[in-house]
């Protein structure tokens, strides 16, 4: 299942990033406190609670928690950017962990350059995981097959 979000951005284009870990705590903790978000569906819950706390709709604390919560993993994030007029705008590709994991580094960097949501996926999608590892382990290989080669050629 992918779901696509496009939203323009309501905040400062560079907003503050001090206590990260703290407000990505206190996103979490609003998710499992207030009624109102307890009540939206999850996606839009996350999404609510990581704005209330200051994050842009689609931080990288945003995506950690979605991932977490319900399971929904980015993509591809495309944005197009302001006009005189409009503020910036995103459109978001998420999907399952599986699908995130079969997704190359230069088509979603947002996923593949994030540690916690690489780590997430890995632990929800293990087989996907270890078809990635096995590649990982066959290439390495192969440079050092080629690398003994170019040294006993020298």
């Amino acid at each position: 299942m992918t779901t696509v979000w496009t939203l323009q951005q309501r905040r400062d284009p560079d907003p503050d990033y001090s206590n990260e870990e703290v407000r990505a705590g206190l996103a979490e903790r609003l998710l499992d406190n207030v009624p109102e978000l307890i009540a939206m569906d999850a996606a839009d819950g996350v999404v609510e609670a990581c704005y209330r706390v200051g994050f842009n709709a689609f931080d990288c604390a945003t995506l950690r928690l979605l991932a977490k919560r319900t399971g929904e993993f980015p993509l591809s994030i495309e944005r197009r950017e302001a006009t005189a007029t409009t503020r910036p705008e995103y459109t978001v590709r998420l999907g399952t962990a599986s699908d995130a994991l079969r997704t190359s580094r230069t088509e979603n960097p947002d996923f593949w350059e994030d540690e916690a949501l690489v780590e997430e996926a890995a632990r929800r999608a293990p087989r996907e995981w270890a078809r990635i590892e096995a590649e990982v382990q066959r290439e390495v290989r192969r440079i050092e097959r080629a690398h003994r080669r170019a040294r006993a050629d020298v």
